[in-house]
């Protein structure tokens, strides 16, 4: 619950006055330091649990995996996949492979994480495939994308973002005959482009904005706060120019 909240001190103060510490308070643990990103205590933590004779289960190699990940530490979160399935015999779930998709992404290794995709015992879901198709994005591989993109489609063919990514992708390239194909696609389809939305809350209230939407009730108070903050900084620019002129000013009397 602290670490949640961001107070990872107070979460590692707490296990440490622990008289009994069960396998559920170890990870966790794990879990708290992987969510701030530090993989290389979250092992560490991991390894002194070994040592005590506890034997992790799926939940708590689902933790170290994903500690890993977001730490970037390849190696140690392949070494401890394979641990899992062959010393301790788990059998891994959507959870782990998802870990390593995304640690073999965050790593660059696209083809080792497709390579793990088509050998999964199960089936991937669009997380998974997004996982990498995120990372394909990153490090520029266009045909990758296109790729991860038609696999998702035929698990979503509703899912309208995939289909604009491709489009971009097609527009990027010149490939227009591909483009119009894509927005033929989407037509046929009845899929149209959702707006982009942002939230905020207010006194425990959530309120949700969409783009090109006319504002609510709130509309006329949204409009003179950005009022007020358009002014606030032009205010502060003139300030910091006239200050900026003093100074010349003065230098060169």
């Amino acid at each position: 619950m602290y670490s949640k909240s961001g107070n990872l001190a107070f979460a590692i103060k707490i296990f440490t006055q622990m008289t009994e510490r069960d396998l559920f308070s170890w990870t966790s643990l794990i879990s708290s330091f992987a969510l701030h990103g530090k993989g290389v205590s979250a092992l560490e933590i991991f390894t002194q649990m070994l040592e005590l004779g506890i034997t992790p289960n799926e939940v708590t190699f689902v933790s170290v995996l994903s500690a890993c990940s977001h730490a970037g530490l390849v190696s140690d979160g392949q070494k401890l996949f394979r641990k899992m399935i062959e010393y301790y015999g788990c059998k891994p779930k959507i959870e782990h492979y998802g870990c390593m998709v995304d640690l073999l992404c965050r790593g660059g290794r696209l083809e080792e994480a497709k390579e793990l995709i088509n050998q999964m015992s199960i089936k991937p879901d669009g997380v998974i495939w997004r996982s990498l198709l995120s990372a394909c994005l990153v490090h520029g591989n266009l045909r990758f994308a296109e790729m991860v993109g038609k696999e998702i489609i035929e698990l979503e063919p509703y899912d309208d973002g995939v289909y604009i990514l491709l489009w971009n992708i097609y527009c990027s390239k010149n490939r227009w005959d591909d483009a119009l194909k894509m927005r033929k696609l989407m037509r046929e389809r009845k899929i149209k482009k959702k707006p982009g939305c942002s939230w905020v809350e207010i006194n425990g209230c959530v309120h949700e904005f969409v783009a090109k939407e006319t504002v609510g009730h709130v509309g006329e108070e949204i409009f003179f706060v950005l009022g007020l903050v358009d002014e606030q900084v032009k205010f502060e620019k003139n300030g910091c120019l006239i200050s900026q002129q003093n100074v010349c000013n003065s230098i060169y009397l």
